[in-house]
Formats: structure tokens, sequence, C-alpha cells
């Protein structure tokens, strides 16, 4: 079951919806909160899971009949208020897509799921979609979550998804450009739409989502510091100027940064800040002031799209014959030319915003060994002649 709020009457109300007997059903329910105010709304979202909770009680009082695709749709229904907006969208696109099909065509009931019909879910996503083992666990991270929710509700009386054997998670290496190339390439963008959030990204080694979000009102020419203190991020299907949110806070406390300014940088932006005043005032009315105070805006002020950003780099390194890396492998470019000039794992675990060492030393084993070998080097130059 589902709960949505609309308005009606000038008051708020829940449209309850469900499946039984594989027929979809529906159900309006009044808060009766008025409709004034976002502690109004909040009010009414808290009555939306009283009566999410009551009604559920109500009408799913035979479980046997209910489907386990259908109970994913009515658990993310449920949790939907508890988790953040992108994770609910990305656990939405998995269960509409993946998950609901393959077990509506099973026509599993959510009684009769057994370890084995997970199992074969996980091998038929391994064998037929080629997935990695760890996006294996990522659904497996869903479909566990949902049951253990059924099992402490009393609708099941164990989970098992407990009882799955899981793939390895595949160990990430990321890809990087040597100086060289990645001089190539800053000159190649300069001009382009591409050419600040490239910049961004080599600089300070900032995810996609990090560079969108800058704003200018994080930039302190003075201090000569740049903060990173939020993220632009997709939530929904649609086109980019509707899916797309700024999350003025970032995902843990770890990401959430200040980076020392180098003075190309600086010039770099004050520039970049005079061009778009200009811009503003010679496009009047027909300046976009939706993304007003970001960085990574467009002549016309409209935000440089996450999908965009991704999209055009690749065609910009086949156009420039460049070797092929992802957007993102411009983060690990900065960090790992960082950790070869002789900075240390900590420092560069700060500069990252990783949330523990142990995740900087995973992803950059590769740099640690290089440094292992100088070392190795250094020590057969000092005793390889005794």
């Amino acid at each position: 079951m589902t709960a949505s709020l609309y308005e009606k009457n000038n008051r708020w109300h829940v449209m309850l919806s469900w499946y039984m007997g594989g027929k979809r059903k529906q159900k309006s329910v009044k808060t009766g909160v008025p409709i004034k105010d976002n502690k109004a709304k909040r009010k009414a979202e808290m009555e939306q899971i009283k009566i999410l909770n009551e009604w559920t009680n109500k009408i799913i009082e035979d479980v046997d009949e209910e489907l386990f695709c259908e109970y994913m749709k009515r658990w993310l229904g449920n949790i939907r208020i508890s988790i953040a907006e992108t994770t609910y969208h990305s656990y939405k696109n998995t269960i509409d897509k993946i998950i609901y099909p393959y077990f509506k065509e099973k026509g599993i009931k959510l009684h009769e799921l057994s370890k084995q019909h997970i199992q074969d879910f996980y091998d038929w996503r391994r064998a037929e979609g080629g997935v990695s083992g760890s996006t294996i666990r990522r659904h497996h991270a869903n479909i566990r979550k949902a049951l253990q929710d059924a099992v402490k509700d009393e609708i099941i009386k164990s989970n098992p998804a407990d009882k799955v054997n899981l793939p390895k998670k595949e160990k990430f290496t990321g890809a990087f450009y040597t100086p060289d190339e990645l001089k190539t390439l800053l000159l190649a963008v300069k001009g382009t739409r591409l050419e600040t959030p490239v910049m961004l990204a080599a600089w300070f080694g900032l995810r996609r989502g990090e560079v969108a979000g800058v704003r200018w009102e994080s930039i302190d020419f003075d201090s000569m510091t740049l903060r990173i203190d939020g993220v632009v991020t997709n939530i929904r299907d649609g086109p980019p100027s509707e899916k797309e949110v700024y999350r003025p806070s970032a995902k843990t406390e770890e990401s959430i940064r200040t980076f020392p300014m180098p003075i190309e940088a600086a010039d770099y932006l004050r520039r970049l800040k005079q061009t778009q005043e200009d811009n503003k005032k010679l496009s009047g009315n027909s300046y976009s002031d939706k993304w007003a105070g970001f960085v990574c805006i467009d002549e016309m002020g409209n935000l440089i799209h996450l999908d965009y950003i991704s999209n055009m780099f690749a065609k910009t390194l086949k156009r420039l014959k460049l070797r092929t890396i992802r957007f993102h492998d411009l983060r690990h470019t900065n960090i790992t030319l960082l950790l070869e000039s002789g900075a240390s794992m900590k420092d560069v675990q700060a500069w990252a915003g990783h949330k523990t060492i142990s995740t900087t030393m995973d992803i950059y084993a590769h740099v640690q060994a290089k440094s292992k070998q100088r070392l190795a080097d250094l020590m057969s130059g000092i005793i390889g002649n005794c």
C-alpha cells in the first residue's frame, strides 16, 4: 500500500493505493489539516504515516494473497518519508524497472518467497543483465531491508534473504590521466560549456554533483577558499530542468569541506563571475534566474545539466582521440596526482571527503603500491652494494 498527499477544499487529504487479488484499489482519507504553510504540511505528513499504518492493518487482512512484488511497492511507500528523496527515487527505479517485473511474472506471493526464489533472481540478473556483484549487493540491500520490516511487522516469520549467497564485491579501481593528458584536456575544453565543470573537477577532485552544486556564496575571494556544502542531483525521470534539484547539505559530514584556492583558480573564477554578470545584463528578461548564484551555468543562466556534463565529456574525449575515462575519473586523477606528489593518505581523505581512511586506501591502493616500490628501490640503492 502507498499513500500520497493531495489538496482538496483547502485541506490535505491522503490517497491510499494498493493491490488486492491483482487489482488496484484506492481510497481517499481526510487528514483534517488545513493547507497553510510548511509546518501544516509537515503535520499532514505525520497524519499520512498514521493513516497508512491504520489502513494497512485494516486492508491487508489476508497477507497470504499479497504478491511479493506488490509488497515491495507498499514497503517503499511506507518508508518514503523516512529516507532522502534521492534515495527514494533510487529505490523506486530499481523496484519498478527490475524487481517488480521479474517477480510479477513469477507470481510469487510474499509468504511463499524462499531463499531459492531470491537466489534465482540474482543469478538471472548476473546471467541476463550482466550486472556486477556490487549491483547484486545493492539489490539485496533493498530486498533484505523490506523483508526485515515484514518480519518486524509479523507478516512473515523469518527473512529468506538472510540465507542467500552473495557474490563478492568487486574492488573498484578508478582510471586517471597523466599530467600531460590532463593538460591536453584542459586546453581542449577552453571556451566550451565543459570548461568550468572540468576545471573544478581537475583542481579540487570534486564529484559531478558537487561540481554542479558550487555556488558563488561558497567562494571567498578574500580568504581564497572554496566550500563544498551541497550537491545537485537527479531525483526522478523527465527532462533535466525538472529532475535536477540542489540539496543544500552534502551526503555525509565528511563531504562538507573547504578547499584553499590556488591563485590561478581564483583568477579564473573571478573572470567567470564577471562574464556571468555581463551575460545577465545583455540578456535582460531572457536570462534565467532559476539557478541564480550557481557557478556552473551557461550564457543564459541555465544549469549545465549533469547528463550533459557526462555525455559531452565522453564525446569530447572521442573527438580529441584521448584515452577514454569517465568525468568522475577527473576526481581520481586529482587525488592520484596528489598522492604521487607526496600527499599523505590522511590528508587526501579529508581533501576527497571520504568517511574513513580505509575508503581512501582501498580506492588508491595502486598509488600505495607505487610508493612501496619507490621505498624498495631506495633501500636497494642504500644496501645494494653491500
